[in-house]
């Protein structure tokens, strides 16, 4: 389910800006992150407040200039400007000898020697300057734990820390990419053997998110299952929730439906449930029933007029509207980098040509005398921004035939080269760019992403292809794959027709495959010939199969062979169809063997690399999807008694004895 194995409901961070009076400059941030992470090494190397007061005096003209604008230059003014904000800065932070809580203002009398180490009375230091928290409701446990090393992390699940403040630290730390910190922070969490509750939910999501990353695929379904054995209900329904996305997400919708119930039972009031139920209908393919249970949602968790649920609803109605748009917003507000994308992409100019290339004559073994483009050279301009766009995005293209490199890093430095996207739109008429674009949204797993923006992209690759090769006006030209400029005009399509097979768009798959197996590809290195072939199947087009068996007579593979034997059974020439079943029977004996059993029985996928050749796997994988068209046929009958061996004809006396009968 390209839903949401990761939780989309992050527990918000906990930051504001400065409370100062005064537009801040435009490194003030950075500015403040410098001098808070200083600020928790201090607390954690020597947590006094003379010594952290010192410290402060020394650190902030250095570090953070920003915070001195206001103050006047008099230097017994500044002095006790920064002792104030020292000791307001320091009760904040939460110290490790505290249990990681907050130490809170010194309790000091007015006639007390002032606690940041001046020597004068406190009515005469820091008790004179009322200054509210510098650093509002930033959370300042993640400072404090940046300076841990990573051994120590183990310690913060027996303190006192509040939760919401490791849950936000933990966030901070995936998203910077640290998911081997994140994962020393919060596994201490759930071991042991004492009851889990509800309120470490947010460390839990975090943390199958993090092991998500990591790859950890058995410490996640360990998890769940402890939080099953030990959890109250309501953090067994979260487990249960979490578990229904990845069933889903692995195809079992049997098992994700049936996990959902028992979520439901665990907690039938959570909210949470029906964005769960919808997204996995959505991704199920049940689209209508989708729309009508997130209308239902809608209206039951509006009549709460609970103002925490409104944002939920109106996602909950827009889904009902158009589910893929509904998804596809949540994912953008979710993505600020990936609702850039979809905004410049709607923005981008038609398809139009921007490249040249010559045109060969050639001709094939199967083929009559045809086209063969060179090498797409991309015009002057565009071959410029295509050099700039390799300077700021990570190219990573696939080995081989790959569709897809998973390199899900190319959207760590995204401003860069959205930045360039929107400074130069010309570069959408790049058959590079568009691969690169094509493959990064792919690794963006949320419902709606898909239809929504992979798939318009991928489309207009397609179009920027026909464009190109119909500019020579001389007929369909060959653009193979064994031309190294060609395939990232090339990868998008098969993409394409990829995923339209995988929807069961077959429509739209077949002009797709056909236009890669006869026209753009013939070696057809994506292999699209056998799913081709099988769809032309499942909608009697028995010419267009023959067809296609034609092109490919020599293939390996059983599906072209097999179907040419029912294309041909099914048009009546049962005298061929009976040779061609008899020769298949020859080149792929495993394969009609188990499309003819009574019952086959599922085979495991072969170990490895690939499916052996005349395997059995390979076997199972044309009988469980192909049987259903025989039948339908009234071929496997046939086909039985065809292969059947001929009755031997009785042998004749030798002649002496034929006198005698």
């Amino acid at each position: 389910m390209t839903a949401m194995q990761r939780n989309p409901n992050m527990i918000p961070r906990l930051r504001t800006g400065l409370s100062m009076n005064t537009t801040p400059p435009p490194d003030c941030e950075e500015q403040i992150e410098m001098l808070l992470s200083l600020a928790g090494r201090q607390a954690v190397s020597n947590p006094t407040p003379a010594a952290f007061t010192q410290w402060f005096k020394f650190a902030v003209p250095k570090v953070m200039p920003a915070l001195l604008e206001q103050i006047p230059p008099e230097p017994e003014e500044l002095d006790r400007f920064l002792r104030s904000a020292a000791l307001n800065l320091f009760a904040d932070l939460p110290m490790p000898g505290h249990g990681l809580q907050a130490l809170g203002q010194p309790k000091q009398g007015r006639n007390d020697p002032c606690a940041c180490g001046s020597g004068q009375k406190y009515k005469h230091c820091c008790g004179a300057i009322s200054m509210p928290p510098l650093f509002g409701n930033l959370n300042l446990l993640g400072y404090v734990l940046a300076a841990y090393p990573k051994s120590r992390l183990g310690e913060v699940s027996a303190s006192k820390a509040s939760i919401d403040a490791v849950a936000d630290t933990a966030a901070q730390w995936l998203d910077g990419g640290d998911a081997a910190r994140v994962s020393a922070l919060l596994e201490p969490y759930f071991s042991g053997a004492a009851p889990l509750t509800v309120r470490v939910a947010p460390l839990f999501n975090l943390l199958m998110d993090t092991w998500l990353e990591l790859g950890r695929s058995t410490k996640r379904e360990r998890l769940i299952d402890t939080i099953l054995q030990r959890g109250d209900r309501q953090l067994k329904s979260d487990a249960l929730q979490r578990r229904t996305t990845m069933l889903a997400d692995q195809g079992d919708y049997a098992g994700a439906w049936r996990t959902f119930k028992q979520a439901s039972e665990f907690n039938p009031n959570d909210p949470a449930l029906s964005f769960l139920e919808v997204t996995t209908l959505v991704s199920e393919g049940r689209v209508s029933e989708a729309q009508s249970r997130a209308q239902w949602w809608a209206a039951f968790l509006a009549k709460q007029r609970d103002p925490q649920l409104a944002d939920l609803v109106a996602r909950l109605r827009d889904i009902a509207k158009d589910p893929h748009a509904g998804m596809m917003g949540v994912a953008t507000s979710a993505n600020a980098d990936l609702q850039q994308l979809h905004d410049l992409f709607l923005a981008a100019p038609p398809p139009a040509v921007r490249h040249r290339f010559d045109v060969v004559m050639e001709e094939g073994e199967h083929r009559a005398a045809h086209g063969v483009a060179s090498e797409f050279v991309p015009d002057a301009d565009l071959a410029k921004l295509e050099k700039r766009w390799q300077k700021v995005f990570p190219q990573a293209k696939p080995s081989l035939t790959e569709v897809q490199n998973d390199a899900v890093e190319v959207w760590d430095n995204a401003p860069e080269w959205l930045a360039l996207l929107q400074k130069h739109p010309a570069l959408w008429f790049s058959f590079d760019v568009l691969d690169d674009l094509v493959m990064a949204v792919d690794t963006v797993h949320w419902a709606g992403v898909e239809q929504r923006l992979l798939v318009p992209m991928a489309e207009r690759a397609a179009e920027q292809l026909r464009l190109t090769l119909e500019s020579r006006n001389g007929g369909p030209v060959e653009c193979s794959w064994r031309v190294w400029s060609h395939r990232p005009s090339l990868r998008p399509i098969a993409h394409l027709a990829y995923i339209c097979k995988g929807a069961g768009n077959w429509q739209r798959f077949m002009e797709l495959a056909h236009w890669l197996v006869f026209e753009l590809n013939p070696n057809d290195n994506h292999g699209l010939r056998d799913d081709l072939s099988c769809a032309y199947v499942r909608f009697e087009r028995w010419t267009d199969v023959l067809a296609l068996n034609d092109r490919y007579p020599d293939d390996m593979q059983p599906a072209l062979a097999l179907n040419a034997v029912l294309a041909t059974f099914s048009l009546g020439d049962t005298t061929k169809a009976q040779k061609m079943i008899t020769l298949a029977k020859k080149d792929h004996p495993m394969a009609v063997k188990m499309l003819l059993e009574a019952a086959p029985k599922p085979v495991k996928p072969d170990g490895g690399y690939g499916i052996i050749v005349g395997g059995k796997y390979e076997a199972w994988l044309y009988a469980s999807n192909m049987r259903e068209f025989w039948d339908r046929q009234q071929a496997l009958d046939w086909a039985r008694e065809a292969l059947k061996p001929a009755k031997a004809k009785p042998k004749m006396p030798p002649p002496e004895q034929q006198s005698l009968l």
